[in-house]
This record gives structure tokens, C-alpha cells and sequence, in this order.
């Protein structure tokens, strides 16, 4: 039997258990299946795709698992697909927060680095200033459950990093300016700045971790990160790293990208650690004989990880020979999560709870018309985080 990676055999081949999750999003991308919609039984997936039963039944557990339908009642077998999925009409005085809901929350709960946690996070705050509330879930958000929710609007509407990085997200913005939404939108990417919106200051909390870094004489730094950095806080990380180093009088070393987008995509777990962890030795390595290596900064937590890891199969000793910053501040929910027992020695606490309150009011302030027209912006200073063991 071939090993599962990512929802892919070793061969690269899908195995037909994801089929069954691809079949069910795409029914309900195409408008086949509707929210609320029972999803067919196990049989009947079985008999359409031309696979075994037991092979529909875990395709349908692992879309429960993610998601894509629910149970209704406990003790139920029946799968629907979510009210939320593709989005139901709104009551007219609601407001809606379109976000993404990771497989690492449960619903309840999520890392407080996450676009989840804004998410649950929003619920209280905005139904504490008198607001009805209801999350949308963006991850299988189409044009046409957009349809829906826009057939009568909400009365407003915040949308999260995660999705408005998405064209769902960029085509909810243009509907809500269309319809007279009032809308928040967090980040602050070009694109965005049309609309109200509340973001973590990407530039500044990586100045400030290379400040500290360069305080414990550190001169030679460099981003290491698993992919090319493309996405706007990518590059303003990168920004504010070189501020930083500009400012102490030294030079800024390009990123360093030791990613492979292939293994990248189809690899999960020890596997995706081990072979990045291989790449970032090549990297680290070559680094430290073209002119010597005192700290990396980490795109995230997650993957400082897997510079420790690699720092040490170098023969060398983590945070003393090398310095490892990471970004997010967080030690569960990752996909890399005890593959490696040491932490980055400095991090940054984006203190996501500090950015849900300002999208709570500013979306409550725009919609009890207490805003000047021209969009208002709000962001907050992050908390360094140090080891104990600096």
C-alpha cells in the first residue's frame, strides 16, 4: 500500500479517499449541492465515483474533518453541507465576518497568531457593541455562494487576512462597496487601502527583532525563508529588516529562499520537515563559508523550527553559534509541531487580540456613522518576545 503525503500518494498520484473531498467542493462550488443540502450516502458516493465503500466512508470522515459537511445531532449519520459553506442569505441587520477557520481550531478555539482567531475572536466583541453576528466560512467560498450572500446584505461585513488574500475576499470588498456595505477589511496591502482597516505592522516587528538581534552582536543576518517573499507582509518583513540593518551601519543579505514549491505542495509531517530541514543546511552551510552566519530570521515560528534543526545536524549549537528569530510567537497548531523541541530565541507577538479590537470598532463606528468619509486606519505595537534562555 503506498504511503499518504498531503492528500497524495508517494507516487503523486490522489488517492481516492481525497477524491471524495475534491467531488463534494466541487458540487458545492458548482451550485450541485446547496448550502443545507444532505450530501449523498456513502453508497451513493461509492457507486458515482466508482470506488469502495469503505474508501467513501473515509472521504466523507476526512471532509467532516475539514469542514466541508456536518452532522446535524449527535448520533447522526446523515452529512449536510453547511449553512456557511457557500454562504446563506443574511438577515438584514446582521453582520458578517468572512473568514477562514484552519483545521487547527475546533471551532472554539484557535492560536491567537491566526486569521481564525480574529474570526471567533470578532463574535463577542462586535456582539457586545449590539451587533448580531455570524461567521462565514471563506475556505470554499465561491462567486456564486457570494451571490447569495449579497441577494440581501449584511449590514456589515469584516474580512480577514487570510480571505481578502484570496480573489473571494477581493470580489466580497467590490460587492460590499457596490451595495453601500460599510466593511473592514484587515491588512494593509495597496489594494486595501481604500477601505477602513485595522493590521500588524510587519515592517516595524521585524526592525524591531533585528534591533535586538544586532544588540547581542549579531552582524551578520540573514531572512530565511522556505519561499520567495511575495505576499505584501513578506515584503515588508524584509523591508524592515534591511531599515534595521541600514540604520546599525551594515549591510542587508538578501533573503535566502530554500523552499521547493513541488514538496512544498505535496509533502506534510517528518517527511516536509526532513526535506527542508536537508535545504536549509545546504543553505545555512554555503551562508557560513562565503562569509560567516551570526542569526536567520524565520518567516514564522513554525519554520524556525526547522533552522534550529538544521543548525544542529550542522554540528552546531542553536541559539549560541547561531542565533534563530522566529515570527508569531506561538508553540501548537503548526504542521511542523514535536518534530523539534527548541524555540527561536526572539519572536514577535503579532497580539491579535489588540487587532480584533480595533476591527470591532472601527466596523461599529462606520456603522453608527461615527467615521469621517475617507477610510480610517488602526494598527498597534507588538511585544517582543525573548527566551528565558537569551
Amino acid at each position: 500500500m503506498e504511503r499518504m503525503e498531503n492528500g497524495k500518494t508517494a507516487s503523486g498520484r490522489t488517492p481516492p479517499r481525497e477524491s471524495v473531498v475534491r467531488w463534494i467542493v466541487d458540487s458545492i462550488a458548482d451550485g450541485i449541492l446547496k448550502p443545507g443540502d444532505a450530501v449523498p450516502t456513502v453508497r451513493e458516493i461509492a457507486e458515482t465515483l466508482g470506488i469502495a465503500r469503505n474508501t467513501a466512508a473515509a472521504g466523507l470522515l476526512e471532509a467532516e474533518r475539514r469542514r466541508v459537511v456536518e452532522r446535524r445531532g449527535p448520533g447522526s449519520y446523515k452529512r449536510f453541507v453547511p449553512v456557511a459553506a457557500n454562504a446563506a442569505p443574511l438577515a438584514s441587520d446582521t453582520v458578517c465576518v468572512l473568514g477562514a477557520l484552519g483545521s487547527f481550531t475546533d471551532g472554539i478555539t484557535a492560536p491567537r497568531w491566526s486569521d481564525s482567531y480574529l474570526a471567533l475572536e470578532l463574535v463577542p466583541r462586535l456582539s457586545a457593541a449590539g451587533k448580531f453576528v455570524t461567521i462565514v466560512n471563506g475556505d470554499f467560498l465561491s462567486e456564486r455562494g457570494l451571490d447569495t450572500l449579497f441577494h440581501a446584505p449584511p449590514a456589515g461585513m469584516v474580512v480577514t487576512g487570510a480571505i481578502n488574500e484570496q480573489p473571494a475576499g477581493m470580489s466580497a470588498l467590490s460587492r460590499c462597496r457596490a451595495a453601500g456595505v460599510p466593511v473592514v477589511v484587515y491588512g494593509n496591502a495597496p489594494e486595501l487601502r481604500s477601505f477602513d482597516r485595522a493590521y500588524v505592522d510587519h515592517r516595524a516587528g521585524e526592525r524591531e527583532i533585528t534591533e535586538w538581534l544586532v544588540s547581542r552582536g549579531c552582524r551578520r543576518i540573514v531572512p530565511l525563508f522556505p519561499s520567495p517573499p511575495s505576499k505584501f507582509w513578506e515584503r515588508e518583513r524584509i523591508e524592515g529588516y534591511a531599515e534595521a540593518m541600514r540604520t546599525a551601519g551594515l549591510e542587508p543579505m538578501p533573503c535566502e529562499v530554500f523552499g521547493d514549491e513541488r514538496l512544498k505542495r505535496d509533502s506534510v509531517g517528518g517527511r516536509r520537515f526532513r526535506f527542508f530541514k536537508a535545504l536549509a543546511m545546504e543553505s545555512i552551510a554555503r551562508l557560513r563559508r562565503e562569509g560567516g552566519l551570526d542569526a536567520v530570521l524565520s518567516i514564522s515560528d513554525e519554520w524556525a523550527l526547522v533552522a534550529i534543526a538544521a543548525i544542529r545536524d550542522l554540528g552546531l549549537v542553536p541559539n549560541r553559534d547561531i542565533l534563530v528569530a522566529g515570527y508569531d510567537n506561538y508553540t501548537r497548531g503548526g504542521q511542523f509541531e514535536g518534530l523539534e523541541e527548541a524555540r527561536p530565541v526572539v519572536t514577535m507577538d503579532k497580539r491579535s487580540d489588540r487587532t480584533a479590537a480595533d476591527l470591532s470598532a472601527l466596523l461599529s463606528a462606520r456603522m453608527d456613522g461615527k467615521l469621517p468619509p475617507e477610510p480610517q486606519v488602526r494598527t498597534h505595537r507588538q511585544q517582543l518576545v525573548v527566551s528565558k534562555d537569551a
